[in-house]
């Protein structure tokens, strides 16, 4: 899909709070979500819905686990591999889809920008994000963000790469958010080759670490300073260079 067909659904009594995505989207007033032939977005009391075809219910990103991992006494592989000390700390989420990872990096301190190329998931994006006061959100290319030095004179204390994975043979499905940025992001994804640019550009802008996400069996795009693994994912931490 294209930006300039994004249709934003709202109730009737939230038309001012969608007014903040009129530049970008096309306002229907509706009292509930509509089922539709492409994607959309539908406007709430409890947030913002991505509403997709085949799918009898809109789908949000649940907030709720964001806490649960901030708030744990044990760190998170992630948090482990941007550095547990994260308070004050300048990130930068370069692929951050609904923003799971990098608002949970915000809730533990630190100040996320968030950059969603995908015009549509940038706006979920950004109504999740807008009550923290230590993460932006960005619609932009990752590289492009990067390379302003305009926009953010400075360096990066961490940058965090999770580009979607490359679809593989296993029959099952992964979680319905995955499986909705698939469908929404997949004429955008880099080719892997393309990966090993936006790795090296994202340690020239780094002074701390480049934490680059992969699935655990995944080939190693470039050799790393040290991993943290998970049960299937793992973390390629970098030096950064800058």
């Amino acid at each position: 899909m294209t930006d300039d067909q994004i249709v934003l659904y709202h109730r009737p009594e939230l038309a001012e709070d969608a007014r903040r995505y009129e530049a970008w989207c096309q306002l229907v007033s509706i009292s509930a979500a509509p089922a539709v032939s492409q994607p959309a977005l539908y406007l709430d009391h409890r947030g913002m819905w991505l509403c997709a075809p085949g799918y009898t219910q809109p789908y949000q990103p649940a907030d709720a686990e964001i806490q649960r991992r901030a708030n744990s006494r044990v760190p998170t592989d992630l948090v482990r591999a941007c550095g547990v000390q994260l308070e004050g700390r300048c990130v930068l989420d370069a692929c951050a889809g609904f923003g799971s990872d990098g608002l949970l990096l915000a809730q533990r301190g630190a100040k996320v920008s968030l950059v969603e190329r995908q015009r549509l998931i940038w706006i979920m994006l950004a109504e999740r994000a807008r009550h923290i006061a230590n993460a932006e959100t960005i619609c932009a290319e990752a590289m492009q963000v990067l390379d302003d030095h305009d926009r953010h004179a400075g360096s990066w204390d961490v940058v965090l790469l999770d580009p979607m994975f490359p679809p593989t043979n296993k029959r099952a499905l992964p979680n319905r958010g995955l499986q909705h940025l698939r469908e929404l992001t997949a004429p955008f994804e880099p080719e892997q080759e393309d990966l090993l640019p936006l790795l090296a550009q994202s340690r020239q802008r780094c002074t701390g670490r480049v934490v680059l996400k992969r699935r655990l069996k995944d080939s190693v795009l470039a050799r790393p300073d040290f991993q943290i693994k998970a049960k299937s994912v793992r973390f390629d931490v970098y030096a950064g260079l800058a």
